[in-house]
């Protein structure tokens, strides 16, 4: 998560999206299907098992992560199939480029179809139609979407949507997700790093270019601009982050 906070604090600082690239997806192999994956499952695992970041040469601005996921289920578990790493190089036609180059020994050893009991939230599958392209993240709109809802590496529901009924299932999810404490934790964590990686305060990356800002009711300018940054930090979450999404029903309380 840390290269998300990273990005976020580029965004603020640049004013501008050219950091907040499209992201390469993960995969889910389902028969003969191979859906992208608006999530990244394994995320949580590098959370306590550290991703060797050793493996990685080089990370492209569409793939901050480094890497390039390929789940299926296995006996109904979900299961990592393989794991590639994307090296810039030339192939063997003089094509130079972004090339995979599988991982999966390095990252998970001799296991075969290494579960993933360690997850549980929400794949979202897009399918069809591209209907709107966007710039950051994993928000481009497609034509159809299939959530699958996963606890402890089992898939327990699964639903599909079109692309109206997704944009609103996101909307009411994230008003719920607001009033989480996970959401303040995620918040603050935002705010920290901005002020720890970079000097600043929480707020200061909207006074840059404005010298008018802390004449005049200095009080006032920096409650305005601390409800800038707090919006900008919703925006963010919002259109960049889709973790916050880990049940088909939106939860009630």
């Amino acid at each position: 998560m840390k290269f998300l906070k990273l990005l976020f604090a580029f965004v603020i600082l640049a004013s501008t999206k050219s950091f907040a690239t499209a992201q390469a997806p993960d995969y889910l192999i389902i028969d003969n299907d191979t859906l992208k994956i608006q999530s990244n499952p394994l995320e949580k695992y590098f959370e306590t098992n550290p991703f060797p970041h050793n493996l990685i040469n080089s990370v492209s601005s569409g793939n901050w992560r480094g890497y390039v996921a390929y789940f299926k289920f296995l006996n109904g578990k979900l299961v990592v199939e393989n794991i590639y790493k994307e090296d810039y190089k030339e192939n063997s036609k003089g094509e130079t480029g972004y090339f995979l180059t599988s991982i999966y020994k390095d990252v998970f050893g001799t296991r075969s179809n290494f579960e993933c009991d360690f997850y549980s939230g929400l794949l979202i599958c897009p399918s069809g139609k591209m209907l709107e392209y966007v710039h950051m993240g994993y928000s481009s709109l497609y034509e159809n979407y299939d959530l699958l809802e996963i606890k402890n590496g089992v898939n327990i529901k699964s639903k599909k949507l079109t692309a109206k009924e997704f944009q609103k299932f996101k909307i009411d999810y994230f008003k719920y997700y607001k009033r989480t404490e996970e959401y303040k934790l995620k918040v603050k964590e935002f705010k920290d790093e901005t002020t720890g990686e970079f000097g600043m305060n929480n707020n200061s990356a909207f006074l840059i270019g404005n010298p008018g800002i802390g004449r005049e009711n200095k009080s006032l300018k920096k409650k305005e601009a601390e409800f800038n940054a707090d919006k900008q930090i919703d925006s963010f979450l919002f259109v960049f982050l889709s973790d916050y999404m880990k049940t088909i029903e939106i939860p009630t309380n």
